[in-house]
């Protein structure tokens, strides 16, 4: 007998016996770590972070929806600042040269300026805010031939009232003027 091809035939069928002995072998994992607390760990991981992805999206929604609630809060406050800014600036109109009745306006203006003068000058020790009232809604001619005498009688008293007279904003015209 040959005993040539066996060597052959053997050599094979070992090496498949030994490829297969290995492959059934149990794959040896470092020591200390788990493959399945691993992959646990990890499915929560994943969990957690859907989780937050989810509440930073509702985070996100309700930022956005107080956002849109501030600048509406902004923009009613301006408004609101502007209304109160206006209303202070009538009420210091209103300060500086009160309306006036139409009627004195229209006495004074028809009184001789000696008297009118005279009343003038009681008017302002009595309220300067009303004499600047006066003579803001008197025509310019007739105030100019009014303050001419009350200059005559009390010059302090006439720069002092031309001042308010000059720094106080008109109202609405007097009817009647001429």
């Amino acid at each position: 007998m040959n005993l040539r091809p066996v060597p052959w035939i053997v050599a094979p069928v070992i090496l498949s016996a030994g490829v297969l002995w290995l492959s059934a072998q149990e794959k040896k994992v470092p020591e200390g770590v788990k493959v399945p607390e691993l992959a646990e760990k990890l499915q929560s991981r994943e969990k957690e972070l859907g989780q937050k992805e989810a509440q930073l999206r509702e985070l996100e929604q309700r930022l956005a929806t107080l956002q849109g609630t501030l600048d509406k809060d902004r923009n009613d406050l301006l408004g609101r600042e502007k209304a109160v800014q206006e209303a202070l600036a009538k009420l210091e109109s209103l300060r500086l040269r009160p309306p006036v009745d139409p009627q004195l306006v229209r006495t004074t203006e028809a009184m001789d300026p000696v008297a009118g003068a005279k009343s003038i000058k009681e008017m302002a020790a009595l309220n300067m805010e009303l004499t600047t009232g006066l003579l803001g809604a008197m025509t310019p001619k007739k105030a100019a031939k009014l303050m001419d005498q009350v200059s005559l009688l009390d010059a302090p008293l006439a720069g002092k009232l031309m001042e308010r007279v000059g720094k106080s904003r008109a109202q609405e015209p007097a009817k009647g003027k001429t």
